[in-house]
């Protein structure tokens, strides 16, 4: 059977060939119940496929979006979809773009000329930024942006950029007061808050919860290592090393979290016997960790879904119904990593 095309829809359902391209394109509003049902029931029966090249160079409409899966630096051998942070996401990302007619193109990048030819070369039709350090790199080139952007936890309100996030100071509040009121006074921060404004907000709220109830500041009790499984197992390692009396650890990624557990075993310490820990991010993989990890929750499929679906109604109407800056609650999620001491 030779290849199936648009104008054979069209004449096997008596209708334009505008009609079908109508309900391809999701425009219902002009056409009628019986004619979408029939001419989906046709385009299924006859295994008909859109060519999507050839409605691009036609409508300037690619329905492609480009999906920056990196930090703006490290090196071109990671995998970044090992990360589970980033697959949570980017799953569920894929999932709200597909549901609406929408492919994706993943880049990992670590320099601002990776960018430049994303922007010059990528016929997409909107960018979705998943670290905030690119923020630094749009300003730059604001103008040459020819389609809307979405980026995830910058501290910045950058007009036009739609900019999702969650309360990062309030979450690890949260942590810390839940450890002090288990009895934990000698609370370690794991991970650094120099020069990352997200980690840094974090920090502060550990800083608030400890100055609020009257616990000293010791800055001996920060390890500034990276908040990865193998910084983790680091940082867990130094804790079980040292001759301060910390009894727990909060941590900025549960994949850290996770990695602090294994460290602090590997140094001989029992989990949360000796060191309760506490996660951020609630991925899955907490239900599954000896002892279940006790973490905050930013909701990523809610944060993920939102950002996509604000950026998809900016590509249609070229605005938003809600503020380009939106900032979610966080909440705890307890379960076994975190012992009382009383």
């Amino acid at each position: 059977m030779s290849e199936v095309r648009l104008k054979d829809i069209a004449e096997k359902a008596g209708v334009s060939m505008m009609t079908v391209s109508n309900v391809i394109n999701g425009k219902h509003d002009r056409v009628s119940a019986k004619t979408i049902a029939k001419v989906n029931a046709l385009i299924e029966e006859y295994g008909y496929v859109p060519n999507l090249s050839a409605r691009s160079l036609t409508n300037k409409v690619s329905h492609i979006i480009g999906i920056i899966i990196s930090p703006f630096h490290g090196s071109d051998e990671i995998n970044h979809l090992e990360n589970p942070y980033i697959s949570a996401m980017l799953g569920t990302i894929e999932m709200e773009l597909r549901k609406n007619g929408y492919f994706t193109m993943l880049r990992s990048v670590t320099n601002k000329s990776d960018i430049l030819s994303l922007i010059k070369n990528w016929n997409v039709d909107g960018i979705i930024f998943l670290y905030p350090e690119a923020m630094e790199y749009i300003q730059s080139f604001k103008e040459l942006l020819k389609c809307p952007i979405a980026i995830f936890d910058c501290d910045l309100k950058v007009p036009d950029i739609i900019n999702v996030s969650t309360d990062d100071w309030h979450g690890l509040y949260l942590a810390t007061r839940y450890v002090i009121s288990h009895g934990h006074t000698h609370i370690a921060f794991v991970s650094d808050p120099e020069n990352n404004p997200l980690i840094s907000r974090r920090f502060e709220g550990y800083c608030a919860a400890l100055k609020e109830c009257g616990i000293p500041f010791r800055p001996e009790y920060i390890y500034p290592y990276p908040p990865t499984y193998e910084g983790g197992i680091e940082a867990g390692k130094a804790i079980a090393l040292s001759e301060n009396e910390i009894t727990a650890a909060v941590t900025t990624a549960d994949i850290s979290a996770i990695g602090v557990m294994e460290g602090a075993r590997l140094g001989g310490y029992r989990i949360p016997v000796e060191l309760s820990v506490t996660g951020y991010d609630d991925l899955p993989i907490c239900q599954y960790t000896t002892p279940k990890l006790t973490t905050i929750s930013q909701h990523l499929d809610r944060k993920a879904r939102q950002c996509t679906q604000l950026l998809l109604e900016k590509i249609q109407t070229g605005t938003t119904s809600t503020p380009s800056k939106i900032i979610m609650g966080v909440e705890l999620v307890e379960r076994q990593s975190v012992i009382s001491l009383f």
